[in-house]
């Protein structure tokens, strides 16, 4: 990863690391490789805890760490883990210290969405959606600390939100915990010197993936976690989270004062020089520095970066279509992530490969088609009598998965609730098992096309990024007014198009069909000039492009 004359981030002897990485300049490496390195540091019966903000993301590092480990070690010497799965370990570990029930069910993020919804119902759309982000950020804002619930109670009654605070007392009267609540409770437990200090001899180090994405609870935590070594990796140019609670800019004040000066990394393993050249035209626009291709001329015709512009959605939808059929005929083994800023804005998209049963894809806001979730209820049934019923089918998903890990649980719930729509439809489990396609790839990312948004593909790569509705409203959105909010919006297009190793397609629509089913022209984004610009190739001789790429 670094030349000879280049020292190592990795085999860093400070106890306390920051690094900065940009896409695609292996930062996910790095932690893998600086996990090789502590583990010969740890003492007897000690382990390295790896955060992380997601299950995708955990597995990609996981997958990482067992690579850099092997298994054995891997197994012996390391937890990969995310904050909300850590918390839960802890209060179900330690939570009676503070009064808490451990055996309590743990939360999934639907159970304050499903509460709020109840406050909320029959205002329509519009007011029903401002209201609903009022309240959600009210609680937030709330417990954004190590809060008991008194301390919550007051806080929400100075917000002047009473939809929150019936909320919460509901919640206190039933006992029960919301996915908020996990983080402040944790964060209770660890200010207790004896929970901390148990957590800081089992673990010897700390490594945090995307430091530009935590609130400051979860920096406490990581933090008091572990009191020997602590590494984070980032980049604040791919921070998108401020709305969920980030705070990027306090958190690398605090971890430059914690670490000193942070490791950059500065070439990208990455992208092709073509997608390179649209990402840098983003980067230098946000006061980042342009990226070079370790091996520029290993890329077939140096990679490919295209741009173009459609009469309608649905024709736009349906070249996707056409060229991600091309792709995968040319190479099966081709990832295609087709990303959009809002979900409402690839329903053309997804309703184009619905019809396209031919190609092998992911929609990543259905849990049913998460290749994980499918092995886990393909294997379950399997070991079931023929004619299960619905009941003894969850039972046995839900006994294959870790309590702890809240995010697994909710995802699995999800999927349990689909496949059971789609046993009605089919009549037995078995039936339904025998339309689930799984995939037999060990990768992270499965060959074939992936449709998700921005937020959720964090982190991820894709031989070929689609980058549709390049409008504005959609990007940036209609609720960006101040400049910050502009400037993360701005963010999010970089981190859409630096998902991209070999090829980035960049497109919008002249006319789009409303949820009204009024007929709608959006104009151009206010970013679409300076993003295609960087684009040497039109949608037209894309086609020639991949027609001359090698076979697979």
């Amino acid at each position: 990863m670094t030349t000879e004359a280049e020292p190592d981030p990795a085999q860093s002897p400070v106890a306390n690391l920051l690094a900065i990485a940009p896409p695609g300049c292996g930062k996910t490496e790095l932690l893998a490789r600086r996990a090789r390195h502590l583990v010969t540091q740890l003492e007897p019966h000690q382990r390295i805890l790896a955060l992380t903000f997601s299950n995708r993301a955990k597995r990609n590092l996981r997958e990482r760490l067992l690579d850099a480990l092997g298994p054995q070690r891997f197994r012996r010497y390391v937890r990969v883990t995310n904050f909300h799965g850590h918390a839960a370990e802890i209060i179900r570990a330690h939570g009676r210290t503070i009064g808490l029930d451990p055996g309590a069910p743990m939360p999934g993020r639907s159970t304050l969405d499903d509460a709020i919804e109840v406050y909320t119902r029959g205002l329509g759309s519009g007011p029903a959606g401002k209201r609903r982000d009022e309240i959600a950020r009210a609680l937030s804002q709330a417990k954004q600390g190590p809060y008991d619930d008194d301390q919550v109670r007051r806080a929400l009654v100075l917000s002047g939100n009473a939809y929150a605070q019936q909320i919460e007392v509901d919640r206190q009267e039933k006992g029960i915990l919301h996915y908020e609540d996990l983080l402040r409770h944790a964060q209770r437990l660890l200010g207790v010197e004896a929970v901390a200090r148990l957590y800081q001899q089992h673990y010897g180090a700390v490594l945090v993936d995307e430091f530009q994405d935590l609130s400051l609870q979860q920096l406490d935590i990581a933090l008091s976690s572990s009191s020997t070594s602590r590494t984070f990796v980032g980049d604040p140019l791919q921070g998108i989270y401020t709305w969920a609670g980030a705070r990027p800019t306090e958190v690398e004040v605090a971890l430059r004062d914690l670490c000193g000066e942070p490791q950059r990394l500065a070439m990208s393993y990455r992208s092709s020089p073509a997608v390179l050249s649209v990402v840098n035209r983003v980067s230098i626009a946000l006061g980042g520095a342009p990226l070079h291709a370790v091996s520029p001329h290993t890329w077939p015709q140096g990679g490919a970066a295209a741009s173009g512009v459609f009469r309608t959605g649905r024709d736009e939808a349906q070249w996707i279509v056409d060229t991600s059929t091309q792709v995968l005929a040319s190479n099966p083994q081709a990832t295609i992530g087709v990303i959009t800023r809002l979900g409402w804005r690839r329903e053309p998209i997804d309703a184009a490969f619905t019809a396209a049963s031919h190609l092998p894809r992911q929609r990543w806001d259905l849990a049913i088609e998460d290749s994980e979730i499918i092995k886990r209820i393909v294997g379950s049934v399997g070991l079931l009598p023929r004619q299960a019923d619905m009941d003894t089918v969850r039972q046995a998903v839900l006994d294959d998965v870790d309590r702890n890990d809240v995010e697994a649980l909710a995802q699995t719930l999800d999927a349990l609730a689909e496949f059971e729509t789609l046993v009605a439809q089919v009549g037995s489990a078995s039936a339904a098992v025998a339309q689930l396609r799984a995939q037999n790839s060990h990768n992270a990312i499965e060959p074939g096309v992936h449709l998700l948004n921005a937020h959720t593909g964090k982190g991820q790569q894709f031989d070929w990024v689609f980058l549709p509705g390049l409008e504005d409203f959609h990007i940036p959105g209609s609720r960006a007014l101040t400049q910050e909010q502009l400037d993360e919006e701005l963010r999010i297009v970089l981190v859409i198009l630096s998902r991209a190793r070999h090829g980035v397609v960049v497109t919008r629509a002249q006319s789009l069909i409303a949820k009204s089913g009024n007929v709608w022209n959006p104009d151009a984004s206010r970013w679409w000039a300076g993003v295609t610009d960087a684009c040497a190739l039109s949608i037209e001789n894309l086609r020639a492009h991949i027609a001359a790429l090698p076979a697979g």
